[in-house]
């Protein structure tokens, strides 16, 4: 028997024109879409505005015609992909939708996300025992983003996506105004996810010699910024059932994240409010999760914050990612770290991600070899 494999990060490719087809026409300047330009590079827009700009054949060193990709769209072929890297379930993320969280009209923002999460939900029709959908959350307006949160709740989703990065309008995450949104989470059991390079990222925040390397190292900062905002500014300790996971960041930062903040919390006590009803650290434990893909460092301090912490992902079908040689890469972390137990990797691999979602439809069961 194989251990069960719940990726915590993979990708579905909306179909090109899913907003421009169904945005009204006075929110046009709003509209996500690609084009590709004539030098050949990838732009992913909004409206007019260029969000990202992908040069061809960024990615060449890692693709050959024995790892063609083949289930961004088909899910049929997904599932032998699936089947052909050892995954038995993902949590599913958009892909053009990566960039509706920088939407800071409030009516596009809402539209945006109501006609993505409708799109989503029809498209998992019959497979949602393999694929958990996240749902798209609008974050321009409070009160909007609990609508569709509890309108998505109703058609049944059992995630749903919150920016690390807040564009411009809501208020920031160490605001009691977030209390209402975590605690209607933590009351139905959805976990909020954060994946990386959503919301106001300044995806090259350094430009020049070593820009690649620093900016997409330092997307990490971008989740250690929102977990401290949330545990200090007391939000998650006041709303202890919500549980949060940070997708594509890396883990192995987690474990020192919790100790500088302890470490402030009671060096610096005469200047820190609001005051917390746990230390920083337990309230990591309880209720911060991260993914990990090629992070051997969040397995050797497992023991710190507990293994139910940590999440595997392979980002299919991204190139960066796993596919199709996920088995040995995780054979190769495990190698690493002689002293986790079956039972761990059992945990990481897909055991706390099928706990973390508890309205899913997934068990985490050891699957035949």
């Amino acid at each position: 028997m194989r251990p069960f494999v719940f990726s915590c990060d993979a990708h579905l490719a909306e179909p090109e024109d899913l907003f421009s087809a169904s945005m009204p026409a006075h929110l046009s300047d709003w509209i996500i879409h690609t084009k590709t330009d004539e030098s050949g590079f990838r732009l992913t827009l909004m409206g007019d505005k260029v969000l990202m700009k992908m040069r061809p054949g960024l990615f060449a060193h890692k693709i050959d015609e024995s790892v063609q990709r083949r289930g961004a769209r088909d899910l049929k072929l997904r599932f032998e992909d699936m089947a052909r890297d050892g995954v038995d379930a993902e949590l599913v993320f958009p892909s053009l939708g990566l960039m509706a969280q920088r939407i800071t009209d409030r009516e596009a923002a809402l539209k945006t996300a109501q006609i993505y999460n409708d799109w989503l939900w029809d498209k998992l029709e019959g497979c949602r025992d393999k694929l958990i959908g996240a749902a798209l959350l609008p974050v321009q307006d409070l009160g909007d983003t609990l609508t569709e949160f509890k309108r998505c709740v109703a058609k049944g989703y059992a995630a749903a996506m919150l920016p690390p990065v807040l564009p411009e309008g809501p208020p920031p995450y160490n605001d009691p105004a977030w209390d209402a949104i975590f605690a209607y989470a933590g009351e139905v059991g959805v976990p909020f996810v954060f994946h990386t390079a959503t919301g106001a990222v300044n995806i090259r925040a350094m430009k020049g010699p070593g820009g690649a390397l620093f900016n997409y190292t330092r997307q990490m900062n971008d989740a250690v910024d929102c977990i401290a905002a949330l545990v200090a500014g007391g939000v998650l300790d006041r709303n202890p059932k919500a549980h949060i996971l940070f997708v594509e960041f890396g883990a192995g930062w987690l474990m020192g994240l919790a100790e500088r903040m302890d470490e402030s919390y009671q060096g610096h006590a005469p200047q820190v409010e609001p005051k917390l009803k746990r230390l920083p650290t337990q309230i990591v434990r309880d209720q911060v999760h991260c993914s990990f893909q090629n992070d051997t460092g969040c397995l050797v301090t497992r023991d710190q914050l507990g293994p139910h912490s940590l999440l595997f992902a392979s980002d299919y079908p991204h190139a960066e990612g796993t596919f199709p040689y996920t088995r040995d890469v995780v054979a190769a972390m495990f190698d690493k770290v002689p002293d986790m137990t079956e039972a761990e990797k059992r945990a990481v691999l897909g055991g706390n991600a099928a706990k973390l979602f508890p309205r899913s439809h997934i068990t985490a069961e050891p699957i035949p070899a």
